[in-house]
């Protein structure tokens, strides 16, 4: 089969429903306005392909779902063409290549070059945190987030200058241990709110915010 037959139409869609929570084919059904046997025929598809797993529930009440699916691979599919090499690859991710390939759909040239240098000069720290996100640009300062449960770690980062073509940028850490995090969400504070709503992530152990983004602190 050709990739470009998975990345499309319902296949894409279900891709994408995936890509945020596990479901059930029911609950998909309804979210992609796709009918309940075609949806299954389309997720037989995808678990041959091995981009989606699925898991049987022994423990449900009547009505509720018997079984869900959730994303088995994180993957990049790269079109290039330039006038010295055209092609297409699927790549399956690990976590260096999942930061570079995540950088690359941010909107701003400058910010993706920011965020590939400071992964290239900082690798061991950005591993090493809980959360890394990037959460905006304003008159060349990157607001970026770090939740790091050393988070004095993390202090090399702040007002750290990366200068390319003469243009100075400046990088602005938020620094957060995840106690201080979940606090400040439980507490409404608008800040922690403000970042929460903001934030792209990058690095996100254990899905760890992507699950406070939910919901299901």
């Amino acid at each position: 089969m050709d990739l470009e037959t998975i990345f499309t139409d319902s296949k894409w869609r279900i891709l994408t429903e995936l890509s945020h929570k596990s479901q059930s084919p029911t609950e998909l059904s309804k979210r992609t306005g796709t009918s309940l046997p075609n949806i299954s025929t389309q997720l037989k598809l995808l678990e041959a392909l091995d981009f989606v797993k699925k898991e049987k529930l022994t423990n449900f009440e009547k009505g509720q779902p018997r079984k869900i699916y959730s994303m088995k691979k994180e993957f990049a599919y790269i079109v290039l063409g330039t006038k010295t090499a055209i092609g297409k690859k699927l790549f399956i991710l690990n976590s260096d290549s999942k930061f570079f390939f995540s950088t690359l759909l941010l909107n701003d040239p400058s910010s993706i070059y920011v965020l590939i240098r400071l992964f290239m000069e900082h690798e061991e720290l950005i591993k090493s945190c809980d959360v890394f996100g990037y959460i905006g640009l304003k008159n060349n300062v990157h607001e970026i987030l770090i939740i790091h449960d050393d988070s004095s770690k993390a202090n090399v980062l702040k007002d750290k200058e990366i200068i390319k073509n003469g243009i100075k940028s400046i990088i602005n850490p938020h620094i957060h241990t995840k106690e201080s995090f979940v606090n400040g969400i439980n507490n409404n504070d608008p800040y922690f709110k403000s970042v929460l709503k903001k934030v792209y992530l990058l690095v996100d152990k254990d899905n760890f915010l992507s699950n406070i983004k939910k919901g299901g602190k």
